[in-house]
């Protein structure tokens, strides 16, 4: 006998929580951290008066499920959220109540908090009370291209006045050199430079390398090895360099990392000793003609760990 399903509209007791694994990623966080924190650092960002607005919490909390799923877009994420049981349940929201619009939860996100260092806090914060789940031991950094969603049409060529002097790494770094016998200030040379801009997303820059090509930025990012979480992020213009921004990135995070392994386009020697005054072992790929002070003509005498020039000096 074939059957048929039921129509009839039934009222249900329903336990949400029991219908959710006990390995679930979102169940796992949830036992790590107490996102009441949130409260307070969020207090002065909101008025006293007025209509209440998204509960700052689960702003928080649907942003990160953005994150950690995949989900770049607001609309996307309010849907995503109405559906999933586990989503509604870690944010805290029942079946009786509807999820933040997605235009309303744009706009508390950035009037509110765009500005601010609030996120950097508060995702600082749940790293830190994620360790368990994370080992914030060992991890891996790289860059990676971010295309900008703009119009190849919105770019202009904008002239700048900017000042060319030595690249600054880290406070440290530059604090060890300047100490140095026989160490001068560089000068201060300005110099006008053109740069490629877009006139709808005046933040990001130009790239032109040969897997690199186009407007946007540069995101810079450290991956925790014992499971593969992203737990640092930073974002600059596109035009910057991975070398140049690692060390702030690092030292910018909550983990107090014990190694770091790094690709090629790092191995120099600025990145090798900042990375020693972070108490942190560094491991790069050898890029075996960059950067190589033989190519230039220099020696190298095991001996003494030392290279002599042409002139014997």
């Amino acid at each position: 006998m074939m059957g048929k399903q039921s129509e009839q509209i039934q009222m249900v007791i329903l336990d949400i929580d029991s219908m959710i694994p006990e390995a679930h990623l979102l169940r796992r966080i949830k036992n790590c951290v107490n996102f009441d924190f949130i409260y307070e650092k969020a207090a002065p960002y909101y008025s006293p008066i007025g209509r209440k607005s998204i509960v700052p919490v689960v702003l928080i909390k649907m942003l990160l499920i953005g994150y950690l799923y995949g989900i770049k877009s607001e609309r996307r994420l309010e849907e995503e959220v109405s559906l999933n049981l586990a989503y509604r349940w870690f944010c805290g929201i029942d079946l009786m109540h509807k999820v933040p619009d997605h235009s309303t939860f744009s706009q508390n996100r950035r009037r509110r908090f765009q500005e601010a260092g609030i996120f950097r806090e508060i995702f600082n914060e749940i790293v830190l009370k994620c360790i368990g789940l994370v080992s914030g031991e060992t991890g891996v950094a790289d860059g990676s291209f971010l295309p900008s969603n703009v119009s190849w049409d919105s770019r202009y060529e904008a002239v700048e006045t900017v000042q060319q002097s030595t690249v600054k790494y880290m406070e440290e770094l530059e604090a060890e050199l300047s100490s140095m016998p026989g160490y001068k200030e560089p000068e201060h040379v300005t110099r006008e430079k053109e740069f490629l801009k877009s006139r709808t997303d005046p933040e990001c820059g130009y790239i032109h390398q040969a897997r690199k090509k186009g407007l946007g930025y540069l995101t810079e990012r450290t991956v925790d090895t014992s499971h593969g979480i992203i737990i640092g992020v930073d974002c600059y213009p596109a035009n910057r360099k991975e070398s140049d921004i690692i060390l702030e990135h690092l030292k910018g995070q909550p983990c107090n990392y014990q190694e770091i392994g790094l690709d090629g386009g790092y191995d120099i020697g600025a990145v090798h000793r900042g990375l020693e005054l972070l108490g942190i072992q560094g491991y790069t790929a050898i890029r075996e003609y960059q950067n190589n002070a033989m190519k230039k003509g220099f020696c190298y005498e095991e001996a003494t760990d030392r290279f002599v020039c042409r002139q014997g000096e």
